[in-house]
């Protein structure tokens, strides 16, 4: 008896799960598995190596041809730490269930995506799936790049919209947040704690641009943006003036936000803490940990209704965390979503999990996708074809 999308999406969950893709940490493997079983369906196989054993990958599915629609996610997961009542990298059944780490985020929508194409019969499509995984995501959209750069050079690169997968409940989202991260650091040479009346240092200084980033937070939520102090190291003694010490901050902000701007006292506090250090041969340096930008795409877009219509939910507005997707719209100058099965309330701790339910939906909605994009019989193929033919 054949198995059901839902049980082939579980199996191949099952697999991917056990690859322990901890960010920063070799993808290699899961990515030689994808690619292999893509290529024994007919797929164009194009990888993108990174840095140490980390790759990205594109796949697409049928006709060297614009259109279609893009599908993309991240292979990378947090990493496990304690606290599991399972192994974390092999998938468990517990009920309804299926606990291990990235189910939820977000190998789950990975194993569908996969299992929907697998599932199909590309040869008389009119457009291309495209398909795009990507490493690094959980440490601020790190490895997305070079896959970006060579999707915006492929000629055939040209889908109505990219659905970036991410563990939505299976509703449709149009918007996130975006982030910048920094790390500032302040050296100087020691010194003896008595002399802490009339001399400044290294955690003096580092503390006041910390002060900065909290009190920017106050005034940042009227503009629909946060500010957030990370982390602070700092000292060497108790009776030792700190000769160093490293902050690091991140702001999120809307799209309509510029976050250089919504940081502008905090930059300037920096330069406070540059000249104060300067004459005890000291330096700040400031370095950009991430940066990705935050997606807005209209509800109201043509490309946003016609999906929303294809897998019958409407859209449920924003997302409480950032993603790919708007580098993915901004790279390629299309519309972007987000969907998936899945929860963000049950990813990112232990016992992750995602349910069969939720896995069954998202295989029935992206068969869907797929069959209204890349089909001859597709509405959007007819829908196309009336447009060229009108003009």
């Amino acid at each position: 008896m054949p198995l059901s999308l839902r049980d082939e999406a579980v199996e191949l969950l099952a697999a991917l799960v056990a690859f322990p893709t901890e960010s920063r940490t070799p993808n290699a493997a899961l990515i030689d598995l994808v690619a292999e079983r893509a290529a024994e369906v007919g797929a164009a196989v194009h990888r993108v190596d990174g840095p140490a054993g980390r790759s990205n990958l594109h796949l697409r599915f049928g006709p060297e041809a614009p259109g279609g629609v893009l599908v993309c996610g991240h292979t990378d997961v947090v990493a496990a730490g304690p606290g599991w009542a399972t192994d974390p990298y092999t998938l468990t059944g517990c009920g309804d269930r299926l606990l291990g780490r990235g189910t939820a985020d977000m190998k789950g929508f990975i194993a569908c995506a996969l299992t929907a194409a697998f599932g199909c019969d590309p040869s008389g499509w009119s457009a291309p799936l495209h398909m795009g995984l990507s490493y690094d995501e959980e440490i601020g959209c790190a490895g997305v790049a070079s896959l970006l750069q060579r999707l915006a050079v492929d000629p055939f690169v040209e889908p109505a919209i990219v659905v970036v997968g991410e563990p939505t409940g299976l509703t449709l989202r149009t918007s996130h947040a975006g982030k910048v991260a920094y790390t500032v650091r302040a050296d100087c040479i020691p010194g003896h704690s008595s002399l802490a009346p009339t001399r400044t240092n290294s955690l003096d200084q580092i503390v006041a641009v910390a002060r900065t980033v909290i009190e920017v937070n106050a005034r940042a939520a009227e503009l629909g943006a946060s500010t957030n102090v990370g982390t602070l190291h700092a000292g060497a003694a108790v009776n030792v003036l700190a000769p160093s010490a490293e902050l690091s901050f991140e702001c999120r902000h809307r799209r309509s936000c510029d976050p250089d701007e919504i940081l502008a006292d905090v930059w300037a506090q920096v330069e406070v803490a540059r000249v104060a250090l300067a004459g005890l041969e000291g330096a700040v340096e400031v370095v950009c940990d991430a940066r990705y930008p935050a997606l807005h795409t209209s509800e109201d877009h043509p490309e946003v209704k016609f999906l929303a219509e294809v897998i019958g939910r409407d859209c449920a507005g924003s997302l409480p965390f950032g993603c790919e997707a708007g580098l993915y719209a901004e790279y390629l100058s299309v519309p972007a979503v987000v969907f998936g099965p899945g929860h963000i309330a049950d990813a990112h701790r232990p016992d992750e999990f995602v349910t069969t339910d939720q896995l069954s939906g998202a295989c029935t909605t992206l068969t869907a996708i797929i069959g209204a994009y890349c089909t001859p019989a597709g509405a959007h193929t007819a829908i196309r074809h009336a447009t060229s033919a009108s003009t």
